[in-house]
């Protein structure tokens, strides 16, 4: 018997068995019975032969196609029964005569967080989106200068509930920073720092820019930020050259934890040499919940070429910035706040028992994507990707943040000891990202301990 016969039989018995169970007639699986299907079996068997064949060897070969389409007629009618159409149960509706709702009638591609369970739009989002159509007399607005910080300290919450004109200078230059202990490099920066300053405002806040360049290399620079709405983010308003102030205006239409960087070009190589920073929208119905205390901490990559070889034979301190390096995504350092020490040797974070602490944390890239994680604590809230509407993450170990992204972290001190922050991408801590959280208070044995003295190994990076 052909290997075939049992697969031409399955497939036309298969097609039967949907034929009589889509008309309700029951399919008997007897090879004794005598109904139209045993006879439609019977023909089956004559065409390839089978009913021919006498002896025990061929009546096993019968015994065997038997239960092939006796398999295949089951899965016939589980076919046809799983292509029923879904019956809805209408005992849920408050009506007793209200019809379900058709399928059609709701997009599949509404978005959720727009909608409340009653299908109207959220009332938070009705705000944001009016706030986009309402226009206003920006002159009336009181003036505000804005609190500007350098990383990792934060400015304080915002209290009022009415919108400013926020007054946000801006100045563009470079200084030759210790970037590593062994390399010193020519950084670019915005208020002379790297990160730039954190910058603190509220929906519906119009930020007043005066944007001045003081590079003495002659590059023009300009700023886009993620949180002003409009074509390159606030870059080609703000373009200026060497000794050049430019002024323009944006209003603040939705909150959230942003980056702002230069995006004059060559866009990554500003990038690359410092030009970045956050910039964090309070919602306009209030922020989020306090705590004890907030840093700002930022990650980011350079590339340098090897240092010169001096007259002496000895290499330069000073490196230079590697375009190929860049292009090729192979950074030589990853450093939290803009240099290796930023937060050990420099400015550590500093905590106690009990407290709360949050961080604003940030990634400049300009390439590589962060998995930020604090070693020995959990993120009891999360605010992915800046989102301070939607629900937080709970107790959540580590957070991956994009080139451009930015998340909001808080978490709860119990144990006193020093904590790491680190990007998971564990190797990186040997190009420098790593920071410390010193938190004082007494110790909780009970939650933490041993009756052995800690014993951190030889050159270990990861605690102080």
């Amino acid at each position: 018997m052909s290997p075939c016969v049992p697969l031409i039989i399955s497939t036309r018995v298969a097609s039967a068995a949907r034929h009589h169970a889509a008309r309700g007639s029951a399919i008997c699986l007897s090879t004794r019975c005598s109904t139209p299907s045993q006879t439609r079996w019977s023909r089956l068997d004559s065409r390839r032969s089978l009913s021919s064949h006498t002896g025990p060897k061929h009546s096993s070969q019968r015994r065997w196609v038997s239960v092939v389409v006796a398999s295949a007629t089951a899965l016939g009618v589980l076919f046809m029964y799983r292509q029923r159409p879904v019956r809805m149960d209408s005992s849920s509706y408050k009506s007793p005569g209200e019809r379900p709702p058709k399928l059609a009638e709701k997009s599949v591609f509404a978005p959720p967080f727009l909608e409340s369970q009653d299908g109207k739009l959220d009332a938070r989002m009705q705000f944001y989106e009016a706030l986009a159509e309402d226009s206003i007399e920006v002159d009336s607005l009181p003036r505000e200068q804005a609190i500007l910080t350098q990383a990792p300290y934060v400015p304080p919450a915002i209290t009022r509930d009415y919108p400013v004109l926020l007054q946000v200078p801006l100045t563009t230059s470079t200084k030759l920073a210790q970037l590593t202990s062994q390399y010193k490099y020519e950084q670019w920066t915005f208020n002379d720092t790297v990160p730039g300053p954190f910058i603190r405002a509220r929906v519906g806040d119009v930020v007043d820019m005066e944007f001045t360049n003081k590079d003495i290399t002659g590059n023009p620079h300009n700023i886009d930020s993620h949180a002003f709405t409009g074509p390159g983010g606030g870059a080609a308003l703000t373009t200026t050259e060497e000794n050049e102030t430019k002024s323009a205006r944006f209003k603040l239409l939705t909150p959230g934890l942003y980056l702002y960087h230069c995006a004059a070009a060559p866009v990554p190589v500003h990038i690359a040499n410092g030009m970045y920073g956050l910039i964090y929208v309070q919602p306009a119905e209030g922020d989020l919940p306090p705590v004890d205390r907030e840093f700002y901490v930022m990650q980011s990559e350079f590339y340098h070429e090897p240092p010169e070889i001096m007259d002496d034979g000895r290499p330069s301190k000073t490196v230079e910035f590697s375009y190929p390096n860049g292009l090729a995504e192979e950074p030589n350092i990853v450093v939290f706040n803009g240099s290796e020490s930023a937060l050990t040797r420099d400015k550590p974070l500093k905590a106690h028992t009990g407290e709360t602490v949050r961080v604003f944390f940030g990634n400049a890239g300009p390439n590589l994507t962060s998995s930020f994680h604090v070693i020995g604590s959990n993120f009891h809230s999360v605010y992915r990707d800046g989102d301070v509407l939607s629900p937080p993450g709970r107790f959540v170990s580590t957070v991956t943040v994009p080139p451009g992204g930015a998340t909001v972290v808080d978490m709860k001190m119990v144990v006193p000891g020093t904590y790491t922050l680190v990007d998971h991408a564990i190797f990186r801590l040997d190009k420098g990202a790593v920071g410390f959280l010193n938190v004082s208070g007494k110790p909780r044995e009970d939650v933490f301990g041993s009756s052995q003295p800690p014993a951190p190994c030889v050159g270990c990076k990861l605690h102080a």
